[in-house]
């Protein structure tokens, strides 16, 4: 087995731990499943994985990058409003910098990475972090409480500002680590599974959630997706073979 194989398979672990947090477990087995199930687990994968794709050089770039660019936008988002709509985090989302939770930086950079991975592509990669706060956001900002939107919004309680500015904020974290690395993405079979096995937690999260018509929105937004993407990874395959299928450039 190989080091990406180990990687990736690290990496897929993070969905059963996800999906089994969702369930009341006794307290020893709950403690542990709920560590492996949290965004620690998800943001050590992140960089595994990142520096053995990317390599260590273009990984701390993009971590650079994307926190920075993620925190400063949150900061103004927090305080002021823009771009994605008046919100603040609750207490549940631990630690805070100047308003902006600790983790959040670090999952905008994880979030990031495997939506370039899952697509090959800057562009669909932003269109595909849309679509994963569309899947997650009516959840944590509900009824799991980790943010509250004030004066809630037009898409189950989240307002269409914050999808406009998840896209903004996510173009320009990719065209500035573009530009810093001229890092050529490939379209990732693991990453577009890995991508698709998140999601689905999230869809699943919904229904267990009471919020079934949340679910069946995430339904339709990761099938259009992924077969969008699926598409683009079919029509790469056949031009030849690469090392597309471990999302490393040529």
């Amino acid at each position: 087995m190989d080091k990406l194989t180990v990687v990736w398979t690290a990496t897929f672990l993070y969905v059963p731990f996800l999906l089994l947090s969702y369930i009341h477990l006794p307290r020893a087995v709950g403690s542990v499943i709920g560590l492996l199930g949290s965004p620690i687990y998800l943001i050590a994968a992140y960089l595994l994985n990142s520096i053995t794709v990317m390599g260590a050089r273009r990984s701390i770039v993009f971590l650079a990058i994307s926190s920075s660019v993620s925190f400063l936008f949150e900061f103004v988002g927090v305080h002021y409003g823009v771009p994605f709509g008046s919100y603040r985090y609750t207490a549940a989302m631990g630690p805070e910098l100047l308003g902006v939770p600790f983790f959040i930086p670090l999952l905008w950079a994880s979030l990031g990475y495997f939506s370039l991975m899952a697509s090959g592509n800057y562009y669909a990669a932003a269109v595909g972090m849309v679509a994963l706060d569309a899947g997650f956001d009516p959840l944590l900002s509900g009824p799991l409480g980790l943010w509250k939107w004030r004066g809630g919004g037009q898409y189950f309680g989240v307002p269409l500002t914050n999808f406009a500015g998840w896209l903004v904020v996510s173009l320009i974290i990719y065209l500035l680590f573009k530009a810093s690395t001229r890092y050529r993405p490939k379209p990732s079979a693991a990453g577009l599974l890995f991508y698709i096995s998140y999601y689905a937690t999230w869809i699943l999260a919904a229904f267990m959630l009471g919020l079934p018509k949340v679910g069946l929105a995430s339904i339709t937004l990761l099938a259009t997706y992924s077969a969008v993407i699926g598409a683009l990874l079919a029509t790469r395959g056949r031009r030849g073979p690469s090392r597309q299928a471990n999302g490393q450039s040529t």
